[in-house]
C-alpha cells in the first residue's frame, strides 16, 4: 500500500509541476477574453500588433534569476539545447548578468550577444533570451497550458517571414517549441492511444471558430499539452501569413488538416498514406516509405509510414533549399486523401457530408472538406464573429471525423485498389 501510494503522489507531482504559468511574465494574454470571435479575428486584432510593439520597440533583457528560473520551466529538449549554445550554465548566467536591463528587439539583440562573446549561438540564445524575458505575445489558452510567442518581425524586413519561435507549456511539460516532426510524432501516440479524440478535435475547432477553449476541461493532460502545441504552431503560422498584410492559405492551413486527417489515421490497422517518391516523381499509397532526407541527398533506407511523413525536407538540392522543410511540402499528398476521404464520406454520408458544407456557403475547393475548412477559417471574407454557427461546425465537422474513423479501413482499401504500394 505504501509503494502504490507514493506512486501515486510522484505522480501527481509530475504532473502538477508546471500547474500555472511559471516565466512569471506579466504580460499574459487570456485567450477566455477573447471568446465569440474566429481565431483568425484574435490573431489579427491582438496577437499581430502585440508582436509587432515587441519587435519594434523591444524589451528589458531579465537577470540570472529569471534565466536561472527559465531552464527549471522549459522542456529538457530546450535546455539542452540552450546550455549547448552557451557552453554552460555558468557562462550562459555570466551572458545574463551582462546584458540585464539592456533594450533589445529581435533585430539587434543577436549582436548584444556576439559583442559579450563570439562564441555563444547568438541566435539560438537571442531567442532563449527573449523566452526568459516574456519578450513576445504569451496567450493563456486555459489552466495550465500556454504559448510563448518571440521574436517575430513585422514582415518589414527581408527575412521576417523566416522570424519567430514559438513554446507551448501544457500540464506535463514545460515549455517547447515543438517542431513539425516533433508535433506530428506526439499526434499519432495520442489518437492512436485514446479512446476519446472526439473531445479533442472539437475543442481545437472550437478555439478556431469561436476562440473557446473551455472544452478544454474534457482532454485529458497529454491531450491539451499536444492541443497547446498546435495552438502555438498554429499562432506562429498565422502571424507570418499575416506579415505581409494578406492571407492566403499557407503553412497554418497544412497544419489544420493534417492534424484533422489524423481521425483517419486513427482508424487504420497500419498507417497508410500518399507518399510522392523524391526519386521517381510517383505517387504511391503506401504504409512503407523512404525515410526523410535533405534535398538532392540519397533515400535508400525503407520504414514503416507515420504521422511524421507529412513532414518534409525540400526535394532541391541547392544548398540554399535542400534544408528547408515542413508540412505544407506534402500539401499535394495531403490534399489528395483529404479529397478522397470527402468524396467516399459524401456517397456514404450525404447527410453529414451536407451539414458541414452548409457552413462554406461560396467555398469549393474541389470538394476537400478539409481544405474548405481551412478556406472558410483563413479568409478574409469570413465574418470575425460567427457566433452559434462557429460551434454548430465545430460539432459537425467532429462528428464528420468521427465517421472517417470509422471508416478508414473501407477508404483505405479503396484507395489501395486504385494506387500503387511502395514495397
Amino acid at each position: 500500500m505504501l509503494n502504490i501510494t507514493l506512486s501515486i503522489f510522484l505522480l501527481l507531482s509530475v504532473n502538477s509541476v508546471y500547474a500555472e504559468e511559471k516565466l512569471n511574465c506579466d504580460n499574459v494574454i487570456d485567450f477566455s477574453e477573447f471568446k465569440d470571435q474566429t481565431f483568425l479575428s484574435f490573431m489579427i486584432s491582438t496577437v499581430r500588433p502585440e508582436l509587432n510593439k515587441f519587435a519594434t520597440k523591444g524589451y528589458s533583457v531579465a537577470g540570472s534569476k529569471a534565466i536561472e528560473s527559465a531552464l527549471e520551466n522549459v522542456s529538457p529538449k530546450v535546455k539542452a539545447k540552450v546550455l549547448r549554445g552557451a557552453g554552460s550554465e555558468a557562462k550562459l548566467l555570466e551572458l545574463a548578468n551582462a546584458l540585464e536591463g539592456t533594450s533589445v528587439t529581435l533585430y539587434t539583440l543577436p549582436q548584444k550577444i556576439a559583442e559579450v562573446d563570439r562564441k555563444f549561438d547568438r541566435y539560438g540564445l537571442s531567442t532563449f533570451l527573449g523566452l526568459a524575458s516574456c519578450g513576445g505575445a504569451v496567450i493563456k489558452f486555459y489552466d495550465d497550458n500556454y504559448a510563448y510567442n518571440i521574436h517575430y518581425g513585422t514582415g518589414k524586413e527581408k527575412k521576417d517571414a523566416q522570424t519567430g519561435r514559438s513554446f507551448g507549456a501544457g500540464p506535463i511539460r514545460g515549455a517547447s517549441d515543438a517542431s513539425d516532426k516533433d508535433y506530428l510524432t506526439d499526434l499519432e501516440k495520442f489518437v492512436t492511444s485514446t479512446t476519446s479524440p472526439a473531445e479533442f478535435y472539437q475543442t481545437l475547432l472550437e478555439s478556431l471558430t469561436n476562440s473557446d477553449a473551455s472544452n478544454y476541461k474534457a482532454v485529458d493532460k497529454s491531450g491539451q499539452t499536444l492541443l497547446t502545441d498546435f495552438l502555438a504552431v498554429y499562432t506562429a503560422e498565422q502571424a507570418r501569413n499575416l506579415m505581409d498584410d494578406k492571407i492566403t492559405l499557407h503553412w497554418d492551413a497544412a497544419l489544420l488538416e493534417v492534424t484533422l486527417l489524423s481521425a483517419f489515421h486513427a482508424g487504420q490497422k497500419e498507417i497508410t498514406l500518399f507518399f510522392k517518391d523524391p526519386k521517381n516523381k510517383k505517387t504511391y499509397f503506401t504504409e512503407n516509405v523512404f525515410h526523410q532526407a535533405p534535398g538532392g541527398e540519397a533515400r535508400e533506407k525503407k520504414r514503416a509510414a507515420h504521422l511524421m511523413d507529412y513532414w518534409q525536407f525540400s526535394s532541391r538540392p541547392e544548398p540554399e533549399f535542400k534544408n528547408r522543410s515542413g508540412i505544407n511540402i506534402t500539401k499535394e499528398q495531403f490534399r489528395t486523401l483529404g479529397l478522397a476521404i470527402s468524396e467516399y464520406e459524401r456517397e456514404n454520408n450525404p447527410d453529414l457530408v451536407e451539414r458541414v458544407e452548409r457552413h462554406f456557403k461560396g467555398i469549393k475547393t474541389g470538394n476537400n472538406l478539409f481544405e474548405e475548412l481551412s478556406l472558410f477559417l483563413i479568409n478574409s471574407k469570413t465574418p470575425k464573429e460567427i457566433g452559434k454557427a462557429g460551434y454548430a461546425l465545430a460539432k459537425e465537422f467532429t462528428a464528420f471525423l468521427e465517421q472517417v474513423t470509422k471508416d478508414a479501413e473501407k477508404i483505405t482499401a479503396e484507395l489501395k485498389d486504385k494506387y500503387p504500394s511502395l514495397l
